[in-house]
């Protein structure tokens, strides 16, 4: 699943689109999509006045509306020229799982394609962004710098989570911390030696602020390096993160730790897998 860094990495690609006018726009029939059909119809002939970012979340700015776009498990943006459009024979049966394309007045075309349809887009009116199910209460962004580590360890705390959770869960929990997910999860947990497993309250506060440094730091990196491709995520001129070739734990299952030479474990924690040494986090 893409997490922050690789939501901010799309946004920034789509950011040449800013100020320009949607002239056409096609829909998948699948339900998600369908039923707001007369929304998108409403949208056409609007100028895109911003993209913004929440957590993992990209808010499309229209002139009367707005569209909150969450890419799932395998949503990939792309954005093509006219020249290399109209090289192409029938593009949207090409990308046959394509849910919402746009044309703008530049006769750029943007594509929005999921194979596994757990992204959306949903339109929805400015005066409900903020009662939006999946923003309400959102954490201290993980790309925020500086990121708000006074209210990150609030919320591990347990002033909205139980103090008994487990680290790792916790920091897939977009009350906690938004934009993180399972990849930096486990890599912030090596880098800053913490086992996954322990609770908020067998944490100390330099130890969770040591974890906050790291969170920062490793998606940072991540941003720096095109974010994390291990299949379906492409920048939305089709090329690859690169951030993969630079974990330490996550994928790395029964292979060497790049410290102690303990094989990397993989253990399913909730309903994800986690990543992470033994011997290194305590």
């Amino acid at each position: 699943m893409p997490e922050g860094p690789e939501v901010e990495i799309v946004r920034r690609g789509l950011l040449p689109v800013v100020g320009n006018v949607i002239e056409s726009i096609s829909i998948t029939t699948f339900p998600k999509y369908s039923n707001q059909k007369k929304l998108f119809n409403c949208i056409k002939g609007s100028s895109i006045h911003d993209l913004q970012r929440k957590g993992k979340f990209i808010i499309w700015y229209f002139d009367d509306l707005i569209g909150i776009n969450h890419l799932g498990m395998t949503g990939v943006w792309y954005y093509f020229s006219n020249s290399i459009w109209n090289t192409m024979e029938s593009p949207l049966l090409l990308y046959k799982h394509f849910k919402v394309y746009f044309q703008t007045d530049k006769l750029e075309h943007l594509l929005f394609n999921d194979t596994r349809t757990f992204g959306r887009f949903d339109i929805i009116s400015p005066t409900n962004l903020e009662t939006y199910p999946a923003l309400i209460n959102i954490g201290p962004d993980v790309l925020d710098i500086p990121f708000n580590t006074e209210d990150f360890i609030l919320r591990v705390r347990g002033k909205y989570k139980a103090k008994t959770k487990e680290i790792g869960k916790m920091l897939l929990d977009s009350t906690v911390v938004a934009g993180c997910g399972n990849i930096y999860k486990s890599e912030a947990l090596f880098r800053a030696g913490l086992n996954p497993f322990k609770s908020a309250v067998e944490i100390t506060d330099d130890e969770l602020q040591k974890l906050a440094c790291e969170l920062s730091n490793v998606t940072q990196e991540a941003l720096s390096k095109g974010g994390s491709t291990l299949k379906d995520y492409r920048h939305v001129n089709g090329y690859n993160g690169l951030m993969q070739n630079e974990f330490n734990v996550y994928n790395r299952e029964d292979l060497p730790c790049n410290i102690c030479s303990q094989p990397i474990l993989r253990t399913v924690q909730g309903d994800r897998s986690t990543f992470w040494c033994r011997h290194c986090q305590i």
